[in-house]
């Protein structure tokens, strides 16, 4: 029995606050990928220099691959046919999109460089250095000023959370450290 437009709208609403922990979940870092971009930031960082970001960026050595299984994932959890892969602006870099309010919830890209990163619990995130050095790089160039405001925000959040982090360690607490 298929569902009327109204009842498929009320089930997207309904689980709509689902839809990144699904998307993390189907980042497999065994299989190379990494996340990068405003949610590695978000893992890496106090809460004071988060920015709220609805969807994920993530390196895949597969990208079509990756975002299909993403909306594999997706469609199964929902119940139907809720979201779609489609191509990105950019060559190689393909999105998850909802079927719904064509909102993008993952964008999946093959990497260009080699891409330092970390294990945050069971996911691989690219480094605080590699996103500022990134953010640097989108500012030099003159084609990418409609992000240059975002980047400018980001470069200022990561440079302050890692003068925080090196001003006030939470292990030293005004105690002395046994390094041995």
């Amino acid at each position: 029995m298929a569902l009327s437009k109204i009842e498929r709208l009320k089930k997207y609403i309904a689980l709509k606050h689902h839809i990144a922990n699904i998307v993390r979940r189907t980042i497999k870092s065994d299989e190379g990928e990494i996340i990068q971009g405003e949610r590695s930031v978000e893992a890496q960082v106090a809460n004071k220099y988060k920015k709220p970001t609805r969807d994920y960026d993530a390196y895949s050595p597969k990208p079509k691959q990756s975002a299909e299984e993403t909306e594999r994932e997706l469609d199964w959890e929902f119940g139907g046919d809720y979201f779609r892969t489609k191509p990105a602006i950019h060559k190689g870099t393909y999105k998850v999109v909802s079927n719904i309010d064509d909102e993008s919830y993952a964008d999946y890209t093959k990497p260009t460089e080699p891409t330092p990163n970390k294990r945050i619990g069971d996911n691989r995130y690219t480094t605080l250095q590699f996103e500022l050095k990134k953010a640097k790089r989108t500012l030099a160039q003159k084609q990418y000023a409609y992000r240059h405001e975002k980047e400018k925000n980001k470069i200022k959040r990561i440079t302050g959370a890692l003068k925080h982090q090196f001003k006030n360690p939470k292990n030293l607490k005004g105690k002395r450290m046994r390094w041995l």
